[in-house]
């Protein structure tokens, strides 16, 4: 007999742990995804969002819970379909740079003309660190001038294509697809290195190096 009831005590204690269990497995809470690709620079509308019930342990912190706290903002960088939508991820107003990255405080963007072969083979993206060398022209750079260093670890903030619009490694067409040809890398410096870079655009070709990541 008190088999039985030490057996029945166990039996219930077990299904109300699996109670608790499956309910707090079972937990739903809202969070805002991309109803469909996203780009910077586009106000979000209600029917670019939609609401999912997701596990909370399943989340990031800082998921957005309502499609109210995003319409009408923007997105700080493009986004996949059904991708969470974080409150960092967007901002009151569009970015400067289609890349969604800021620039440094005190910081200037300039565009250094500069091919594949001369960066990386194209392999250069927004958030990369690089060194940027101007190589003299001979018969445009002056005399004596050598071969310079004029931008150290600088933060790539954006790349632009050959046209001057973003930069796409491929373009599809009704008939083909075609590579798009890299024209720029935007990238942040001081106002000192601005100038001197400034200088050096008609005299020289650059040549862009990835380096490791560091401030």
């Amino acid at each position: 007999m008190r088999a039985h009831r030490a057996l029945t005590i166990v039996a219930t204690v077990a299904g109300l742990v699996a109670a608790v269990v499956y309910y707090a497995s079972a937990q739903r809470v809202p969070a805002v995804v991309a109803a469909a690709d996203l780009v910077p620079g586009r106000a979000l509308t209600a029917a670019d969002l939609e609401v999912r019930a997701l596990p909370p342990d399943a989340l990031p912190a800082g998921v957005l819970a309502d499609t109210a706290l995003a319409v009408g903002r923007y997105v700080r960088a493009p986004m996949s379909k059904g991708q969470l939508l974080l409150a960092a991820s967007v901002a009151a107003a569009p970015a400067a740079f289609d890349s969604g990255i800021a620039l440094p405080t005190g910081h200037r963007a300039i565009a250094i003309p500069v091919g594949a072969a001369h960066a990386v083979g194209g392999a250069v993206i927004p958030g990369a660190r690089v060194d940027v060398i101007a190589v003299p022209i001979q018969g445009r750079a002056p005399a004596g001038r050598g071969t310079e260093l004029v931008a150290q670890a600088a933060l790539v903030v954006d790349v632009r294509g050959e046209q001057g619009g973003p930069f796409e490694r491929e373009r599809a067409t009704r008939a083909t697809v075609m590579r798009d040809r890299l024209g720029s890398v935007v990238i942040a410096v001081g106002p000192a290195a601005e100038m001197w870079i400034a200088d050096r655009i008609a005299t020289s070709t650059f040549v862009v190096a990835l380096v490791h990541d560091r401030p």
